[in-house]
C-alpha cells in the first residue's frame, strides 16, 4: 500500500471520528451558550473540517475531490444538526419563558429596522458591543451594554437609560468575560431602580 492511499484513509477515518465526536456532544449540549462553543470547536476557522479542506491541495491529486466532497457532506450534516439543536433549545426556552422572542424562527425578514421595532416591545435588554446592541439602542430601551476589547468611551449608546460595563475600567482587561453576573445584576438594579 503506498503513503498516499494509507494517508487518504487515515483522512477518511479522522472525518468520521471527527463527525461522530461532534455529534456526541451536540446531543449533550443544554444551553445556546454551550451550543455557539460547540459551533466554533467543530464548524470554525480553526475546526478540523476547515483544517482538511484547507490542506486539501496537500493530498493526492486523484483523491481530492472525493476528500473535499466527504469534509463538504460532513459539514452540511452538522450544520444542520447545528440548525435543528438551535431551534429545539430556543423552543425549550420559549416553553420556560412564554413572551420570549425568536423572531428568526417566526420570519425571513431581517434588517435593522426590524431589530429595533422588535427592541421596542422588549423591556430590558443586556448586549455585548455588536450590530445588535446599536439597533436596539435606537429602540432607547433601557439596556446594559458589555464592552471589552471594543472602546465604550467611543460606541457605548448615550441616553438616560443606558448603562455601559467595560472590562476594561472594571477589571483592567481586554476581556469581556471579566465582567461578572454580579457586575449585570448590580447594574440593572440601578437602571431598573430596585
Amino acid at each position: 500500500m503506498s503513503s498516499k492511499n494509507s494517508k487518504s484513509k487515515l483522512i477518511f477515518q479522522e472525518l468520521g471520528d471527527s463527525k461522530k465526536t461532534a455529534e456526541i456532544d451536540l446531543a449533550k449540549i443544554t444551553e445556546l451558550k454551550s451550543l455557539e462553543e460547540w459551533k466554533v470547536k467543530y464548524l470554525g476557522r480553526k475546526s478540523f473540517l476547515t483544517n482538511i479542506l484547507r490542506d486539501i491541495k496537500n493530498y493526492d491529486p486523484k483523491e481530492r475531490p472525493i476528500i473535499g466532497s466527504e469534509a463538504n457532506n460532513i459539514r452540511k450534516s452538522l450544520e444542520n444538526s447545528f440548525e435543528n439543536k438551535n431551534k429545539e433549545l430556543k423552543n425549550k426556552i420559549q416553553k420556560l419563558i412564554p413572551d420570549s422572542l425568536f423572531p428568526e424562527h417566526e420570519s425571513n425578514l431581517s434588517s435593522p429596522a426590524l431589530v429595533t421595532c422588535l427592541g421596542k416591545r422588549l423591556d430590558f435588554a443586556v448586549s455585548i458591543d455588536n450590530g445588535i446592541m446599536h439597533m436596539l439602542s435606537l429602540a432607547k430601551i433601557p439596556m446594559i451594554s458589555l464592552f471589552g476589547p471594543t472602546d465604550s468611551e467611543k460606541f457605548a449608546p448615550e441616553y438616560n437609560n443606558s448603562i455601559s460595563l467595560d472590562s476594561k475600567k472594571l477589571y483592567n482587561t481586554k476581556n469581556l468575560s471579566a465582567i461578572t453576573v454580579k457586575d449585570v445584576l448590580n447594574a440593572a438594579k440601578q437602571l431598573l431602580n430596585y
